[in-house]
């Protein structure tokens, strides 16, 4: 018999609270040849007394959800394999054209090329909507949620040396929205960074990384005249740290250069930053700072670009062996650049608590409130949301 102290021992420094060992609750797999199955479904009701994210004239409504998905992975000595294949059914009970039906899936392979050196590569196909709480969102109450298509492609190399790393990674993103009047919002963002980084000791390392965002819109100019194609060049330095099981995590601050294609529009420079911080005070306790401020692509009308700044605070508590605690709070300022210029301000917070009753079953309460505020109190919205859930898991 394992003691404690072995088991502890296996638990990786980045495991998150919810996946950590619990003897007697490990979900069981299903074998497929080599591959390892992981079949699960989530389903439950959510309480939202404002599904149209409006300022006036609010509605509320009871959402129905079903959420099948299957895992499956093989790994041998020098290579990992994932897949997952999911969907989501969201059914209101008197607001029939918000329904929406989501599906998707991903193919995740990694290989080792020696003791240092690895490649990666990610493609994934996602058939989602446009929330109506999203800072893009900007359809009339009338019309049903807009159905997107993402697909994304991704590469990446790593060099891990004793002193000195190299990560490489390029990607493509391809939007493409189905209803007609949304033609002049699909775009292509093209992405390629290169970070390198030096450690300094075992526990800390420092690290510079220059990247390079291109948006390409399928139709160049949008509704309202604007060229919405554009070029964004930044570069981040910052440290990691990983003190111990502690705290992990990086950090970094730079500056970003966006170059908009529409020639009656001027560059824009400013200050990026970007990292995670994870602070364990107790093997089953988890408080995480996430940072982000940086140019984004937009798909508003009007708009070339926007600067989004982030800022979200975690705290995830295995209050006991099958009682997992939640909570979370979040600042986010967004500002968009071109003919639209309409800041928004939101703010988010949460806290949930999933209770395993056996290895196959667990349930789950969710509450949720948000708000968005603007300057000139055009497009504000308050809600608050109220979850419960069960999942499946073989």
């Amino acid at each position: 018999m394992c003691s404690s102290h072995a088991v502890a021992q296996r638990i990786e420094r980045d495991t998150s609270i919810e996946d950590l060992p619990r003897p007697g609750y490990e979900p069981r797999t299903i074998r497929a040849g080599s591959f390892v199955l992981m079949p699960k479904i989530e389903a439950g009701a959510r309480f939202d007394n404002n599904i149209l994210a409006a300022q006036d004239n609010k509605r509320s409504d009871v959402v129905f959800l079903i959420d099948p998905s299957i895992d499956a992975r093989l790994n041998s000595a020098n290579s990992k394999f994932r897949g997952r294949a999911y969907a989501g059914l969201s059914r209101y009970g008197r607001t029939k054209r918000e329904n929406t039906t989501e599906f998707g899936g991903l193919l995740d392979y990694r290989h080792l090329l020696g003791k240092r050196q690895s490649i990666a590569t990610i493609l994934s196909f996602d058939r989602t909507f446009e929330r109506r709480s999203d800072p893009e969102a900007e359809f009339a109450r009338s019309r049903r949620p807009s159905l997107i298509n993402v697909a994304t492609a991704e590469l990446e190399y790593r060099y891990d040396g004793p002193r000195v790393g190299v990560t490489a990674n390029v990607a493509a993103t391809k939007l493409n929205y189905l209803p007609v009047q949304d033609a002049d919002r699909d775009m292509v963002t093209y992405r390629a960074s290169i970070r390198g980084q030096v450690r300094l000791s075992e526990r800390i390392a420092v690290f510079v990384q220059p990247y390079v965002n291109r948006r390409d819109p399928r139709l160049r100019i949008d509704r309202t005249g604007v060229d919405r194609q554009s070029t964004t060049y930044g570069a981040l330095g910052g440290v990691s740290l990983a003190l111990g099981d502690r705290l992990r995590g990086d950090m970094g601050v730079g500056f970003f250069h966006s170059d908009p294609g529409d020639l009656g529009l001027e560059a824009f420079n400013g200050v990026a930053a970007s990292g995670r911080l994870t602070w364990r005070p107790r093997t089953r306790t988890a408080v995480s700072v996430d940072v982000f401020r940086g140019d984004v692509a937009t798909v508003r009308a009007g708009a070339i670009g926007r600067v989004d700044s982030r800022f979200n605070l975690n705290i995830d508590q295995e209050a006991r062996h099958n009682l997992i605690l939640r909570g979370s709070v979040g600042l986010r300022h967004i500002q968009y650049r071109g003919d639209f210029d309409q800041n928004q301000r939101y703010a988010v917070a949460e806290a949930s608590a999933r209770y395993l009753l056996n290895r196959h079953v667990w349930v789950e309460a969710t509450g949720n409130y948000s708000q968005r505020t603007t300057p000139d109190n055009f497009n504000e919205f308050r809600r608050w949301q109220g979850f419960l859930k069960i999942g499946l898991v073989y």
